[in-house]
């Protein structure tokens, strides 16, 4: 999910670019789940048009642009997958670069493009067009009144590690309240917004905390070092516009996606998968991350509030007495990388909603068992193909067998064959 400092990165782009421009069109896509707060994309394209972009700001994972006039402002939301893309530039791409070139317009996935034209009398002369996509549908789009700062979602943020870092003694103050893993609350929105996984985790790896300490159990040394790295570490990755590559050799984000210290002992490379390729993210000519012995360090993984974490164990102990997880077994590859992955803003304490899924009933449970036992073996795909080139779902399944007819054996065949099951009515009788 993008963090802060890619959130950030985004907002320098639509600063940079965008303002003195007018929004002279919007091209917007109907999505009940990313267009929020009682707003829907026609509304949205409605109200921003024909308004003049004077700005961009940004509080934790949310953005927002500030328009001239009267209305409301769009505030935006990445949520897992979602960017911006500046017509003829790469999207914001945290992690996995999209497949498609740049010169792909409109961009696959994309929720809204503004086309903008430059003001009668600027220095600019070209127009451009700004999309936002999100292929996962996590992010989140509405129009706030202003100051968007006094209404919700900003409103219910704590504070910016970059904007509104609070001195230690209110730092210690607010922590005093806190009860949990001291990772749990960091990640709070509502405490420290824009601080996601991989934040939270180099935070405590530099700050040398456990992720699971309880918050009444940290040291004074240990707050005023998290109090100075939260700050630290979310500005150092600012100050390189979120460049992973840049970020300091010593910090955890350069080896945590290689899964543990078996790879960096033997030298292996530790790779950062993209849709065009494998991007090294360790530095050049190192093969471990390097404990201040200059030994390697061991990167084990657990499981802290429901979330997948990184810690070197070395130098991130627990309070003696309290009892540790145990870390992620190998068996559990797979549902680590999935999780790391797919970080979901609503665990962080965002304002992203999820639809609600409808209860099936017992028959149709039933049917998706049978319909799972039927499936086609895991192939590997992009996250793209999941979303356009995904199978037939069950409820489909499910319709087919309860179509009209449903009696005539010969048209349950058929239907089935149609939706790819390697399946006939009589095995599914005989299973059923």
């Amino acid at each position: 999910m993008p963090e802060l400092p890619e959130v950030e990165r985004a907002r320098k782009l639509i600063q940079e670019t965008c303002v003195g421009y007018t929004i002279a069109e919007v091209d917007s896509v109907e999505d009940k789940i990313v267009y929020t707060a009682g707003t829907d994309h026609e509304e949205f394209a409605n109200e921003i048009k024909g308004r003049t972009i004077t700005g961009c700001e940004r509080k934790g994972k949310t953005f927002w642009m500030t328009l001239s006039g009267d209305g409301r402002y769009p505030v935006m939301h990445f949520g897992m997958t979602g960017m911006i893309q500046l017509k003829g530039q790469e999207p914001t791409w945290y992690r996995r670069r999209p497949k498609e070139s740049a010169d792909v317009w409109p961009p696959k996935f994309y929720k809204f493009v503004l086309k903008l034209q430059p003001q009668e009398g600027s220095v600019a002369s070209e127009a451009r067009e700004l999309a936002f996509i999100d292929a996962r549908r996590l992010g989140r789009l509405r129009l706030v009144p202003s100051p968007v700062t006094a209404h919700p979602p900003v409103s219910l943020l704590g504070f910016d590690p970059i904007l509104s870092h609070p001195s230690f003694e209110d730092f210690q103050e607010i922590l005093k309240k806190k009860k949990g893993t001291i990772k749990g609350v960091i990640m709070d929105q509502a405490f420290s917004a824009g601080v996601g996984n991989w934040v939270a985790d180099e935070v405590l790896f530099q700050s040398r905390i456990h992720p699971s300490t309880p918050v009444p159990l940290l040291t004074p040394d240990q707050i005023l070092a998290l109090h100075d790295q939260l700050h630290e570490v979310c500005q150092t990755a600012v100050d390189v516009n979120a460049d992973s590559k840049s970020f300091p050799e010593g910090w955890l984000f350069r080896w945590r996606w290689g899964k543990g210290a078996a790879k960096n002992k033997k030298g292996k490379k530790a790779k950062e998968q993209d849709e065009e390729g494998e991007e090294d993210v360790e530095p050049a000519g190192k093969s471990f991350l390097a404990l201040p012995d200059g030994t390697p360090a061991t990167i084990k993984f657990i499981e802290v509030g429901g979330r997948t974490t990184a810690l070197v164990e070395e130098v991130q102990k627990m309070p003696e007495g309290v009892e540790i997880k145990p870390k992620i077994t190998k068996g559990s590859k797979k549902k680590v990388k999935e999780e790391e992955e797919e970080e979901d803003a609503d665990s962080e304490g965002d304002d992203v909603e999820k639809p609600e899924k409808p209860a099936r009933s017992t028959t149709k449970r039933q049917r998706a068992v049978v319909a799972k036992k039927q499936k086609a073996p895991d192939v590997d795909v992009t996250e793209e193909e999941e979303e356009e080139e995904k199978p037939a779902p069950k409820e489909d399944f499910e319709e087919g067998c309860q179509a009209p007819g449903s009696n005539d054996q010969e048209t349950i065949n058929e239907t089935l064959k149609s939706l790819g099951a390697q399946t006939t009515f009589a095995k599914v009788s005989r299973i059923i």
